[in-house]
């Protein structure tokens, strides 16, 4: 497991390794000094954050895996650096079992983060056991908890973690009759409550969702009304969140008619949102313009404002012709042309997206040059919005606490910073 002949590296963009991993490289006894690193490791969690020698607003981070069986290569995968996989890989430490890779980052970035393990023929996707953040998942199919980097100065997140002695609403599921999952949360006290529920609509629900926990945690503190989730499970999130005027007209003329009849829930649409992360929060732009008589806000959360049928279409066919595919044409975005328009809609809009999302192919433009271009829309159009960037890619660290800032701008009764 040894790797001949590297005794010193560079890491990403040049930059020296951080004094800890100097120190294992340079041991004369590795086997000790790693033992004493991981000693460390275990009790303060990974990865490695020092300061930055020439950079007061970036830090050392040097992420680290230990090797307990023989492999051959392993890559970190993070959503902020936008690297090809060749400069997210690890190097491993002579005469020890321990890979790393050292690279400076900007001090306020968050980001979730997990190891490809390559060994044999294939590859394993491994997290950070030793994570000093681990999160739940809400969008992907890992059944172990998400790793996440968390720099020093990065924006401390205010709604996601649950408190112990906040009281908790109700989770109740349901099948409708497509076969189609639904579960709807009802905040704590709600036997009690005689007016009707403001409403959050959540693509790409499940019963474990974040989105309980945040409106939990915003009922305790008395930030938004009384208010009740209906997390809506998809059946092909590729077709029905994209600009689908068929599931669009689901959720405004069959799934809140029947809400309604089981929960006191308002049909004002001034205390309706729908809400969605990445295609789901293209969906909630889309159906916001399409039904705002039903829905009166738009959260959109890192919104896949880049997509467009065409431009996919061509990318694919270009992917398939061999060593000729060098990219596709980009073209306006589908839901910048059908803001451009349209007339302008009676709806609030929150938008958030990460600095970082500048994506792989097919995202052409960029989601986050698509995000400002469709923000500039809504400025011409007149509408009624905050714009938001985090200091994060595509990330649902960030999704989970932002979900709530989203909710108080739209929703905050004693009224809401507007900026």
């Amino acid at each position: 497991m040894e790797s001949e002949g590297v005794t010193t590296r560079r890491g990403w963009h040049g930059m020296d390794d951080g004094p800890r991993i100097r120190a294992l490289l340079e041991s004369d006894d590795p086997l000790a000094a790693e033992a004493a690193l991981w000693a460390d490791l275990r009790s303060v969690g990974t990865p490695l954050i020092e300061p930055h020698p020439d950079d007061p607003d970036a830090c050392l981070v040097t992420f680290l895996w230990y090797a307990d069986r023989p492999v051959e290569r392993v890559v970190v995968n993070e959503a902020v650096s936008s690297l090809p996989p060749e400069a997210r890989a690890l190097s491993l430490a002579p005469g020890t079992s321990t890979w790393f890779a050292t690279w400076p980052v900007k001090s306020d970035v968050r980001t979730t983060y997990h190891f490809e393990v390559f060994a044999g023929s294939g590859s394993e996707r491994i997290g950070d056991e030793h994570a000093r953040v681990r999160e739940p998942h809400d969008y992907s199919v890992l059944g172990s908890p998400e790793s996440v980097l968390v720099c020093p100065g990065a924006e401390p997140l205010s709604w996601a973690d649950r408190r112990p002695d906040t009281p908790r609403g109700t989770v109740t599921g349901a099948v409708l009759g497509d076969g189609r999952e639904v579960w709807v949360y009802t905040p704590p006290g709600y036997d009690h409550l005689a007016d009707p529920l403001g409403v959050l609509v959540v693509l790409d629900g499940h019963a474990q969702h974040s989105a309980v926990t945040v409106l939990d945690n915003l009922h305790a503190d008395g930030r938004i009304e009384p208010t009740a989730a209906i997390l809506v499970g998809q059946l092909d999130r590729n077709a029905e969140l994209t600009c689908d005027a068929d599931f669009s007209r689901f959720l405004a003329e069959g799934l809140l008619p029947w809400a309604r009849e089981a929960y006191r829930l308002t049909a004002d649409p001034a205390r309706t949102v729908i809400a969605g992360c990445s295609l789901g929060g293209l969906c909630a732009a889309y159906t916001g313009l399409r039904h705002p008589e039903v829905f009166g806000n738009v959260l959109m959360l890192s919104g896949s404002v880049w997509w467009d049928p065409d431009t996919l279409r061509e990318y694919f066919q270009l992917a398939g012709s061999g060593p000729r595919a060098i990219g596709a044409r980009s073209r306006t975005p589908a839901i910048i042309g059908e803001y451009t328009r349209a007339e302008r809609a009676p709806i609030r809009i929150y938008q958030d997206v990460g600095a970082f999302e500048t994506g792989p192919p097919p995202a052409t433009p960029h989601q986050i040059h698509a995000s400002r271009h469709f923000r500039d829309v809504l400025t011409l159009k007149g509408y009624d919005y905050v714009y938001r960037e985090f200091a994060g890619g595509h990330d649902e660290t960030w999704w989970r606490s932002r979900l709530g800032d989203g909710l108080i701008w739209l929703t905050d009764p004693r009224g809401a910073d507007r900026g």
